[in-house]
Parts: structure tokens; sequence; C-alpha cells
């Protein structure tokens, strides 16, 4: 059940699904389903700790050594991290486009994700491994949020 929790806690904060403005709960059950799914396979090779899974709770970031890994193979399975290590925001732009409807709303989540964009331009060393860049958008994702309307 922690696992579950993990994946729940950490994916919910990578993904919008706090969105918290017009998200309904249908909206939020597919984008659980979608990213337990995905969690459920990165735990496998890269496990959490009950120390992440308290730091993603309370929004923090999280300092296990698999935790960069998980949370890039995460963004991997989904499509929002190519085999390069690089961020796909239109991947993430379009998975938001099969959950959400108003264009108004499209339109927030398309900045919120421009905001974090840059990331892609940062060095790292792990090269196409995506584990720092991974780290880095989770980063920015909690720190851009609030300007947006996203409760994260």
């Amino acid at each position: 059940m922690a696992k579950v929790s993990v994946l729940f806690c950490s994916l919910y904060v990578l993904v919008l699904t706090s969105y918290s403005m017009a998200m309904t709960e249908d909206q939020r059950n597919i984008i659980r389903q979608h990213f337990r799914e995905m969690g459920m396979k990165c735990m496998n090779d890269n496990p959490i700790t009950a120390e992440d899974i308290t730091a993603l709770k309370s929004r923090q970031v999280p300092t296990g050594p698999n935790s960069p890994c998980f949370l890039s193979c995460v963004l991997k399975l989904t499509g929002m991290m190519d085999s390069n290590g690089m961020l796909q925001k239109e991947t993430m732009l379009e998975l938001a486009k099969k959950v959400f409807n108003d264009p108004e709303e499209l339109k927030l989540i398309e900045d919120y994700l421009h905001s974090c964009s840059h990331i892609n331009g940062e060095v790292v060393s792990d090269g196409d491994k995506g584990c720092e860049r991974a780290m880095l958008a989770h980063k920015c994702m909690v720190a851009n949020a609030a300007q947006f309307g996203f409760d994260v």
C-alpha cells in the first residue's frame, strides 16, 4: 500500500492533478490511474523510501538516492521525457488535452508547462538517463504551481 501512495503523491505533484480551478473528480481519477500504472513499473528498478513519500506528500523535494531516476522513469514511460532525457512539453500538453476541454484551462496549463521549459537547457551530468533533469523539472513545477493557480 505504501508503494501506491508513493506513486500517487509523487505523480500527483508532477502532472497537475491537484489543479484547483475546475478539475472534476473524474478528471483526477483518469490522471491518477494513468500515473499509478506508470509508477508501479518504475518502482521495480527505482524504489523510493518512506522519507521520499513524506517529502512528496508535503510538497518537498525527495532526497532518496532513487528519487531522481524514479521521476525520470515515470516521465519517460508517460512520454513526458524522451529517450534523450529531454522534457517534452508538447506531449504533456497533449496528455492534458485528454482530460481538460476548456481552452482557457489548456492555455493556463500550457503557460505553466512553458514556465519550466528552460529545464531542457540546463547542463546535467547524467545525459540521457534524465534523472537530474527530472528532479529539476519536479522542483520547477512545484515552485511555479501557485502563480498559475495550481495547488500542488
